[in-house]
């Protein structure tokens, strides 16, 4: 199918000095110039975006996998979403931007991804309109993870999270946009058995990208200290689940060499308890507890728990 498409020119900023300080403000976003837009943010985003997907469909079970970015251009919602069927779409609410994000993936790409997921080899199977019950929580799980990817893409330029708000096969759904709204498009080639050519596609509608001009960017060294949100996540997870030694030493007796050779089995040595004792996790004081009973058991109840070198 041919589709009416006009490629993406990049323009010099204004040079009057009248206009350098606004133009300085959204130099990350967005350039006007006479007769269009260029967008230089969104080659950075892209190549952040093209990554993220590669190690998303290796996590999923493709470990061969890379993703090549391919040219942006602009074209028509009604082009776009022809050229994409049959697909699975993905639109997200996406603030600062006063429009949708939308996502696009071939449908048998769907369907090779559940198959690998649920151990198969990616095998193709017969051509159907309607998915099934876990094929679309598939596909929804995969939209909310390629949100989260596109905001970590986005995040040294714009606070933007995109949240999932519709998955559909059917492009008419995505009634946020209509047929002859002009899309700023990035395709995304998988390479690699068994997705060789598969293609997952990202269209910004222009009126959102020529709304951002306004906006705040974020500061590099603010995006410097964020990281990938699933990996966070997982690291996060992962933590949350290491196993700690906790102990609490109750008595500490003292005797002398002479009675300690004259032990002998039966002999008793007195403790005295005291009132607190001190709580340790993993070597370093961690707390002071009083010891108690909690239902039958021993225990320590914890009254104050240290502050760290920076009263952390």
């Amino acid at each position: 199918m041919t589709t009416s498409a006009k490629s993406v020119k990049a323009v010099k900023a204004p040079a009057a000095p009248t206009a350098q300080s606004a133009d300085t403000k959204a130099s990350l976003l967005l350039r006007k110039a006479e007769g269009g837009y260029a967008f230089p943010a969104l080659d950075s985003v892209a190549n952040q975006f093209a990554r993220s997907l590669r190690d998303l469909v290796r996590a999923l079970g493709a470990p061969a996998i890379q993703v090549e970015r391919a040219g942006a251009e602009q074209m028509s919602f009604a082009d776009w979403s022809a050229s994409a069927a049959p697909a699975i779409f993905w639109r997200y609410h996406a603030p600062p931007l006063k429009g949708p994000v939308l996502l696009a993936a071939a449908r048998p790409l769907i369907l090779q991804l559940v198959d690998i997921f649920y151990g198969g080899k990616g095998a193709l199977a017969a051509e159907r309109e309607e998915l099934t019950d876990a094929e679309e929580r598939f596909a929804a799980r995969l939209g909310r993870d390629m949100g989260l990817q596109l905001a970590a893409a986005w995040r040294d330029k714009l606070a933007m999270e995109p949240e999932l708000d519709c998955v559909t096969t059917d492009p008419a759904k995505l009634a946020a946009v209509r047929a002859d709204d002009e899309l700023f498009v990035q395709r995304f080639i998988l390479r690699g058995a068994p997705f060789e050519g598969r293609t997952i596609v990202c269209a910004y509608p222009l009126a959102s990208l020529r709304g951002i001009a306004g906006a705040e960017a974020v500061l590099e060294t603010q995006a410097a200290n964020d990281s990938d949100p699933l990996w966070s996540g997982a690291l996060n997870k992962a933590l949350r689940d290491v196993r700690l030694p906790v102990r609490s030493v109750l008595a500490r007796p003292e005797i002398s060499l002479v009675k300690l050779l004259a032990l002998a089995v039966g002999d008793i040595i007195p403790l005295t308890m005291p009132r607190h004792v001190p709580v340790t996790v993993a070597g370093r004081s961690f707390a002071v507890g009083s010891i108690g009973e909690a239902n039958g058991n021993a225990a320590i109840m914890i009254e104050h728990i240290e502050k760290g070198p920076n009263h952390e």
